[in-house]
């Protein structure tokens, strides 16, 4: 299900189309309507909640309304063979529909509110009264819905008699007053001991399906309308490119940047150690020498990866070299802790020699700071001096690192992908958008930069996103079988064996 924000063209093959901001438009799997659920699954539960209490509240504050009902077998009479009953039940079988049609007429209603004394008009009564006539039968059933459950009763039987009485009336054919036609009471109305509305548990049920649709609708819109890359799913939408590395959130990362140094056993130091193993890996004949690690905005991990990166290749054996190449806001050496007097200014403007300004860190990792932040950091960084420093170090060292601005704010990174072997777009999840991301890797693309991979920073640890923490749960069985493991116990030495040591 490849998209991406803005509509735009594949890029080299690299970058996948979009037809809209986000899923609208292209194929939804099931798993996407999961995964959607369960990041906005709150809205859709306080949703469906707030439903559901509506609707508690209305039946709770409505107005019981009791229906009584009462059945009317219509007849004929006067036959006398087979042949004129039947024709006499089609006839009647023809005429009850008709009939029906005439219970809530003021031919029948108007005696009915006069001997109960009803405060009604009638067309007011005819409002709460309805006939029905059962499918292939001479029955007419009428219902009376009330406030009051004995009135209801009451009016029923009032109109099932007045019923009869006028049907009589209408089909008189003499005067004698015999009719052929004839209306009889065979059920008669109840008072009813439960209202017929509201009914509590139809409403709740349907509210909880309303709520569950208009909850799961605004889980879709929010999903719609939330650009921010969430996880390694909307990153695998965006683009073609591999994510080479995974690396979950830490809320101390800010103070304690190089994990790899504090907690070397922990997951996060695990997961920089599998993007250094992709790395190698990843094109074993080809093997990029030269990294630049990049982001699209401010936030998102760009140097803590590249330094605790380039700790995890300095432990193979491997020398590495790692340049602060954020001429701008210059971070590598405050988490080294390092002295960033002079550095990497100073030496392509040809005030230092790279010897004098190189410090090593650990066996096999040097570091070269940013030194004093230039007027003009991007010509300094496309200019040959650069590209000089650059071509030494890689002869000099197994891996060169530099670490670059953000993307989007500069065009620094852009300039440094061209001298560069292979670029590391880091990602952080939750802070930079799929449109951000899109047109990092456009203009990547557009300079001719080589993306070897992207970095999917600051995962959650729970959640429909959360990255799956298989390290961590082994770590924890191998801590767990540590203290479970007896302690082998010292063999005791024969006291001869003592006396001839001693000896």
């Amino acid at each position: 299900m490849p998209y991406n924000a803005e509509g735009s063209l594949r890029l080299s093959g690299r970058v996948a189309p979009l037809i809209d901001d986000h899923t609208l438009g292209t194929e939804m799997e099931l798993g996407d309507f999961v995964r959607v659920a369960r990041r906005n699954w709150r809205l859709v539960l306080s949703t469906l909640l707030l439903v559901v209490a509506v609707s508690a509240i209305i039946t709770a504050s409505a107005t019981r309304q009791y229906q009584a009902e009462t059945e009317l077998f219509v007849s004929t009479s006067g036959a006398d063979s087979v042949a004129d009953l039947a024709q006499g039940g089609s006839f009647t079988q023809r005429q009850v529909t008709t009939y029906a049609d005439l219970v809530s007429t003021p031919l029948v209603l108007e005696p009915v509110i006069s001997d109960l004394g009803l405060d009604y008009s009638t067309r007011g009564l005819a409002r709460h009264i309805s006939a029905s006539v059962p499918p292939n039968t001479v029955l007419i059933r009428v219902t009376v819905t009330d406030e009051n459950p004995s009135q209801a009763a009451e009016i029923a039987n009032a109109i099932s008699t007045q019923f009869a009485e006028t049907i009589q009336s209408l089909e008189r054919v003499d005067s004698s007053g015999d009719t052929p036609v004839k209306a009889t009471v065979v059920r008669p109305a109840t008072i009813p001991q439960t209202p017929a509305s509201p009914d509590p548990v139809r409403n709740i049920a349907i509210a909880t399906v309303l709520g569950l649709l208009l909850g799961s609708g605004l889980a879709m819109l929010r999903d719609l309308s939330d650009k921010r890359v969430r996880g390694e799913s909307d990153i695998s939408a965006i683009t073609d490119e591999p994510i080479i590395g995974a690396v979950t959130f830490d809320a101390d990362a800010t103070t304690h940047p190089l994990v790899v140094e504090l907690d070397p056993r922990s997951m996060r130091s695990e997961s920089f150690r599998s993007l250094r193993t992709n790395l190698i890996y990843l094109d074993p004949d080809n093997r990029p020498r030269v990294l630049l690690t990049t982001s699209s905005v401010m936030g998102e991990g760009k140097s803590t990866t590249a330094t605790n990166l380039a700790l995890t290749i300095a432990e193979t054996g491997s020398t590495v070299c790692l340049i602060e190449g954020d001429l701008r806001r210059p971070r590598v050496m405050t988490y080294m802790g390092l002295e960033n007097a002079v550095g990497l200014t100073e030496i392509l403007v040809g005030r230092a020699e790279v010897e004098d300004v190189m410090q090593p860190y650990v066996t096999n990792m040097r570091v070269i700071g940013c030194g004093q932040i230039p007027p003009n950091p991007s010509e300094l960084l496309g200019s040959n001096a650069m590209k000089q420093l650059i071509e030494r170090l890689s002869n000099e060292f197994d891996y060169v690192i530099i670490d670059g601005p953000p993307l989007m704010a500069v065009t620094d990174s852009a300039i440094l992908s061209t001298i560069a072997d292979g670029t590391i777009v880091v990602v952080g999840t939750g802070i930079v958008d799929r449109d951000e991301l899109q047109r990092t890797l456009v203009d990547l693309d557009r300079v001719g930069g080589k993306v070897v991979g992207l970095v999917a920073n600051r995962l959650p640890v729970k959640g429909p996103d959360a990255y799956r923490q298989a390290y961590g749960a082994y770590q924890d069985a191998i801590e767990l079988d540590d203290k479970r493991r007896p302690r082998r116990a010292r063999p005791r030495r024969s006291r001869a064996a003592s006396t001839a040591t001693r000896g």
